[in-house]
């Protein structure tokens, strides 16, 4: 039972790892998947008392745990790109916009909710289909929209506002349920 388990997990992250090198739009689902597998799931699943217990600090877990979601991504998009899609740039700055807000999301909502799925989920839909919904406000959100990105420096300030709004609930904010 345990290796089967195990080796699902191991499957699926494989899946994973792979879906992130492939070119187009629908690699935004992958990293929003990868982004709710990190921090964030430990913290909804409340098995933060034994990372707490190893000698790392708040901040370190918080860091750690995004730059190695960002690194996987990283490495990812060069090894897609140079494999399927050299023919256009990479666009490393609009997958990290994208990857640091929906962190910083999930992780917020797994603090203070406990739920880390269902809100961002709602957030991530409604950020998809707002241009068919209302033009107007379209026009306004998608100067700073993780995924439509118009004003990409905007859009990078609100990623990483929401992303310091997290570390400043992760780190200081001490209201455990784990």
């Amino acid at each position: 039972m345990i290796c089967e388990t195990s080796g699902r997990k191991r499957a699926a992250g494989l899946f994973l790892i792979f879906a992130l090198m492939i070119p187009g739009s629908m690699k935004f689902l992958f990293i929003f998947a990868l982004s709710a597998r990190l921090l964030p799931a430990l913290v909804a699943e409340k098995k933060m008392r034994f990372f707490l217990s190893l000698p790392f600090s708040r901040t370190e877990l918080f860091i750690y745990s995004f730059l190695l979601g960002f690194s996987l991504i990283f490495t990812t998009n060069a090894i897609g790109w140079a494999l399927f899609d050299s023919g256009s740039s990479p666009e490393f700055l609009k997958y990290f916009i994208f990857y640091a807000f929906y962190f910083g999301m999930t992780l917020i909502y797994a603090l203070k909710i406990g739920s880390m799925m269902l809100l961002p989920m709602l957030t991530l839909l409604f950020d998809l289909i707002s241009p068919f919904v209302a033009t107007e406000f379209f026009a306004v959100y998608s100067q700073f929209s993780p995924i439509y990105q118009q004003n990409q420096p905007l859009a990078l300030a609100v990623s990483v506002a929401v992303l310091a709004i997290s570390y400043a609930m992760f780190v200081f904010g001490r209201g455990e349920k784990w």
